[in-house]
């Protein structure tokens, strides 16, 4: 695993699946955060107060996503991620303690920074795990796919028995305590990346990502990826005012259809594993069309008179698992495409493309509710289906 400007990994033997498992438990933690502080602003009294704060959890992170990618690149990624480990620790408990609204939003924002980098770091040290655990890369990119669903699953769900059985001060107040384990399995498992002295001359910003952006192949893939990511973000938001507008059905109905496409990307991320993704980007491919379809499926059964919970849930499972291997099969893909002294760099790309695009598709979305949710599914598997059924023409072009 090692690539032009790198040197040896190192990680402790054994220690690997205890850093995942440790992952697994922060990740839980977010979710949990994600819910206290969204009720925190869902009750406070000032005007927009939610809009505000999922800004402030997207924009900071990406407007500093290019100069994060150079920075993870520059620095050993297993230290990066411990001493940012312990400034969302601290983040955390100083939000817990302020619960005003300006140092909620001024902690968000600071944390989202913080988990870009985190974010980017994680990648860059996903192949070192792989080695390892010796395990293939896409079945490293699984697992970690999997840790993201369990995330998603039990997540929300401990964050509202927590909020109301100890309160949200208490609760993020947990999350912090697990970065804090994270920091400290992290750094007694003696997970590197170290990176050798660069000799070069200093270069502009544009200059280190010209390798990345002018691979024809990293580009179709990125491109196809924010379209798909931008036609699902449509569909996020129109997903509440179809079950509750168009079917009137309830909370429960909501919650329940949300936890099968949650379930479906934790068998996705099973399944992704189970062989070595010898071709990843045909693979993406395929189930960004799958993603697509699942979209175009519930608005034309919502058209026509026949959607119900029951097929909407079906269909969640099966988007649910076309989404955890189109996952697995980018970040495998972009991994084996570029060198790992450009990880970091890569990364933020990926990164930015996909939270550009979610914020893009948050707004559209919002011109299709609450009336016309049906219009938005089918905008939004077309454009979804688009993305993979080009994508590969576009990328087999490339390939040749």
């Amino acid at each position: 695993m090692e690539g032009p400007g790198t040197v040896a990994v190192r990680i402790r033997s054994g220690w690997g699946w205890l850093v995942l498992v440790t992952l697994t438990v922060s990740t839980i933690g977010d979710e949990i955060s994600l819910i206290t502080l969204m009720f925190r602003a869902a009750e406070n009294e000032t005007r927009f107060a939610v809009p505000m704060l999922l800004i402030a959890q997207l924009l900071p992170g990406l407007i500093a996503a290019p100069f994060i990618g150079r920075f993870v690149d520059r620095r050993d990624a297993g230290r990066i991620l411990v001493v940012t480990g312990l400034a969302q620790a601290a983040l955390l408990a100083w939000i817990a303690g302020n619960t005003a609204m300006l140092p909620t939003l001024v902690g968000a924002s600071v944390l989202s920074i913080c988990f870009a980098i985190s974010g980017t770091a994680t990648f860059a040290l996903i192949p070192v795990l792989a080695t390892a655990l010796g395990m293939p890369l896409s079945r490293a990119n699984s697992v970690l796919e999997l840790v993201r669903g369990v995330g998603m699953l039990a997540g929300p769900v401990a964050g509202g028995i927590l909020i109301a059985w100890i309160g949200a001060r208490s609760a993020l107040l947990i999350d912090a305590a697990s970065y804090v384990l994270l920091a400290t399995v992290i750094l007694a498992s003696g997970l590197r990346r170290p990176i050798a002295p660069d000799e070069q001359e200093p270069r502009t910003l544009l200059a280190e990502y010209w390798p990345i952006l002018r691979n024809r192949r990293i580009t179709v893939m990125t491109g196809s990826l924010a379209l798909e990511v931008f036609a699902s973000a449509i569909a996020d938001v129109a997903f509440v005012f179809l079950i509750t507008v168009t079917l009137k059905q309830g909370p429960l109905s909501f919650g329940l259809v949300t936890a099968c496409w949650a379930a479906g990307m934790i068998l996705g991320a099973l399944a992704a594993g189970a062989r070595p993704m010898r071709r990843p980007a045909p693979l993406a491919f395929v189930a960004a069309t799958m993603i697509g379809v699942t979209m175009l499926v519930i608005g034309s059964a919502a058209l026509v008179g026949a959607a119900t919970i029951m097929l909407i849930g079906m269909v969640f499972v099966f988007g649910g698992v076309a989404n955890s291997v189109h996952n697995v099969a980018v970040r495998t893909m972009l991994q084996n495409e570029t060198p790992t002294d450009h990880h970091g760099k890569v990364a933020a790309i990926y990164g930015a493309v996909t939270s550009s695009a979610v914020i893009i598709g948050y707004v559209t979305g919002g011109l299709f509710t609450p009336s016309n949710a049906v219009g938005a599914y089918l905008i939004a598997g077309t454009l979804g289906t688009a993305a993979g059924l080009a994508g590969w023409g576009l990328f087999s072009r490339f390939a040749r």
